[in-house]
């Protein structure tokens, strides 16, 4: 009858009659795990108490370990979670979703290796267990080999069909192959399965941007049809705050990102934070980030501690509220639909004035976004592009970039000792599309003798880099011509490749930021369309 707080009341009372009944016991550690189960998605902590609970009647039971490792890892706490799905396997070696689990939290650390090992583990418990095929095709996809990532991704849909999450994962594997078409599928089947999953719909809203036959109009109308669903889903926003309405304080502005570590973002916040006026104004950090790295220090060290608030896996009402009792004036939010946003927490609209800034170079469709920071020549006075937000143009350039503090040192122009002109781009092939395509090989027709460095994570796969070889063949432009490079192992080691490059071509119709910048820096120009 799912009764399991009586159950345990009543087997608590047999268990105190005949201390030493092993099937009492092991009938109340079942029974407290049942309702740890019953209880965690509104009260997390009292789960945690059942399942340890549970060990203390029963300390072999794997379910209980298993539980609780689930527990601590939504909390973030990666040891204990870890501890806990190992006594998981020892007591049950075929426990296949605790080896998953553990190869996720070596992922979320960047611990490949590790990661790799424990989804192969949970597979030979499990041949056919699609979390773990699913998982697998991440992983391989992340570290770039796309071969592995197809095989296992494919794998997945077919043992569970309406995997839904498999099919999002695909489309990011395409978006890495530089197929923006089938990723695009995978995203609306992912759509279609999951309607209410926030990640195919905002990664189809990203894929947008980058299409050639896509109106701005279409693409403001998905954005807004995207907004007008998520908004009902997260319920009402606030329309009061609590922020003081006293004369000649200190505003408050809070930013919130996923990206405050070595990330494209990071980049361009450095400088914002670094150089806030103190006295007019009170910054607040809310990192939804899992990775934290020497960036991440770096951002901690600049706002005092009570003002660094680590937000990761909290939910939207509880993040909002803690940003309203911060009396925040002013949220902006830096990522917009990209990965691991916060817009649901925008949305609930936790402080009077909000702007979206920096990390996505379109609208949000959020009515509660206010504003949008940007520029003359990103988004000139004279375009007709629609945007929920109201456009602020900064003087000259929206954006100030904050190079690595270890560069390499600029070297000789490559021309001179090569006796050929080298054109490049670092670029996602997602936004090298087929009229991209034909521009550059044009370019390379008439110059001649010129090369064109690409590099690229998708070039880890020989089938990637045959499919992109034969896009400039189909143009009259020989593999020779090509030099294909997948990623450098250290961001010195790739910013070290710009030697290699005369003059860098940018992406269109959706144009490079980050990478431009480093393009710059390393002495290298950039020809865009304009």
């Amino acid at each position: 009858q799912g009764q399991f707080e009586t159950a345990a009341q009543w087997f608590r009372a047999a268990a105190r009659l005949a201390p030493n009944s092993e099937a009492i016991a092991t009938n109340l550690a079942v029974c407290l795990v049942s309702f740890g189960l019953q209880v965690k998605a509104r009260d997390p902590k009292a789960a945690i108490k059942c399942y340890l609970e549970a060990l203390t009647h029963a300390p072999t039971n794997s379910n209980a370990y298993y539980n609780l490792g689930v527990s601590y890892a939504e909390r973030h706490k990666y040891d204990k979670a870890l501890i806990n799905y190992h006594l998981a396997v020892h007591f049950d070696p075929r426990c296949a979703e605790a080896y998953n689990n553990m190869g996720v939290i070596y992922k979320e650390q960047e611990q490949w290796d590790k990661a790799l090992k424990y989804y192969h583990m949970a597979l030979q418990c499990n041949p056919r267990f699609a979390e773990a095929l699913n998982s697998l095709g991440v992983a391989y996809t992340t570290i770039g080999r796309l071969t592995e990532a197809l095989e296992y991704l494919s794998r997945a849909v077919a043992v569970a069909p309406t995997y839904a999450e498999a099919y999002n994962n695909l489309g990011w594997l395409f978006w890495d192959h530089g197929d923006l078409a089938q990723a695009l599928r995978m995203y609306e089947r992912c759509i279609e399965l999951a309607p209410n999953s926030k990640n195919p719909s905002q990664n189809r809203l990203l894929a947008l941007n980058y299409l050639h036959d896509v109106s701005p109009e279409k693409v403001f109308q998905a954005h807004s049809s995207w907004a007008d669903r998520f908004c009902r889903e997260l319920g009402a926003p606030f329309t009061d705050w609590l922020v003081a309405p006293v004369a000649n304080r200190r505003i408050r502005i809070g930013y919130i990102s996923p990206d405050f570590f070595h990330h494209s973002v990071s980049f361009f916040c450095h400088a914002l934070f670094q150089h806030h006026n103190r006295d007019a104004f009170e910054i607040f950090l809310y990192s939804n980030s899992s990775r934290e790295d020497e960036k991440t220090q770096l951002f901690k060290s600049m706002v005092p501690p009570t003002h660094w608030k680590k937000v990761t896996g909290r939910p939207a009402r509880e993040v909002a509220n803690l940003i309203r009792e911060d009396r925040i004036d002013i949220l902006v939010e830096l990522a917009g639909h990209t990965a691991n946003n916060r817009l649901d927490v925008a949305a609930l609209k936790p402080a009077p004035v909000q702007f979206t800034y920096i990390g996505y170079n379109n609208t949000t469709g959020l009515g509660a976004i206010d504003y949008r920071i940007t520029d003359a020549i990103v988004d000139p006075p004279t375009q007709n592009q629609p945007f929920s937000e109201e456009l602020i143009r900064l003087p000259g350039c929206f954006l100030c970039y904050t190079p690595p503090a270890n560069i390499p040192d600029v070297d000789q122009l490559p021309a001179l000792r090569n006796g050929f002109v080298t054109f490049g781009s670092f670029s996602c092939l997602a936004k090298v599309g087929e009229p991209c395509i034909a521009l550059w090989a044009r370019i390379l027709r008439e110059v001649p003798n010129s090369r064109l460095l690409v590099k690229n994570k998708g070039f880890y796969s020989a089938d990637v880099q045959a499919t992109f070889a034969s896009k400039f063949k189909a143009h009259g432009i020989a593999e020779h011509r090509l030099k294909l490079m997948s990623l450098a192992t250290t961001a010195f080691e790739h910013l070290k490749v710009y030697n290699d490059m005369d003059i860098a071509l940018d992406t269109f119709p959706y144009s490079n930021t980050t990478t431009s910048c480093e393009t710059m820096v390393m002495g290298v120009p950039v020809v865009t369309l304009a």
